[in-house]
C-alpha cells in the first residue's frame, strides 16, 4: 500500500476559521449601511462591488455604529472576508428572515427596502 503526499500549489491558502453569529450579524449591517448610504448619497441602487468597497473601507477602519448605544465603537478584530462571502451577507440582509432592510433591484444591484418608507398605514394595505 503506498502512501501519496500531498502537495500545496504556490496559490494554496488555508481556508479561514468559519463565521461566528456575532460577525455574521456585524457584516449584515455593514452592507446595509452601504445599500443606505449609496441611497441617501447619490439616489440609485448600488451594486455588489460598490457594496464590497464599502464593505473593506470598513474592515480596515475598525469602527462601526452601535444601534443599541447609538455611538460609533470599535469593532471586533475579524479577519478580512472575501466578496463571496460579503455576497452571502447582503443575500441574508435581503431576506425576510433578517428583516429585509434591503430588496434586490435585479441580479447583484440592491436598494434600501420601499417598505421602510411607508407609514403604517399604507404598510397595512
Amino acid at each position: 500500500m503506498s502512501l501519496t503526499q500531498t502537495v500545496k500549489l504556490p496559490t494554496w491558502k488555508p481556508q479561514l476559521i468559519p463565521l461566528s453569529e456575532e460577525e455574521r450579524e456585524w457584516m449584515r449591517g455593514v452592507v446595509t449601511r452601504a445599500v443606505f448610504s449609496v441611497w441617501n448619497r447619490y439616489g440609485r441602487p448600488t451594486d455588489l462591488a460598490e457594496i464590497y468597497q464599502y464593505y473593506l473601507k470598513q474592515a480596515s477602519e475598525g469602527w462601526h455604529f452601535d444601534q443599541e448605544r447609538n455611538y460609533f465603537r470599535l469593532q471586533p478584530s475579524f479577519p478580512q472576508r472575501g466578496k463571496r462571502t460579503v455576497d452571502r451577507r447582503v443575500n441574508e440582509a435581503a431576506s425576510k428572515q433578517f428583516g429585509a432592510k434591503v430588496v434586490a433591484v435585479t441580479s447583484g444591484i440592491y436598494q434600501p427596502s420601499p417598505r421602510l418608507f411607508l407609514n403604517e398605514e399604507k404598510a397595512e394595505k
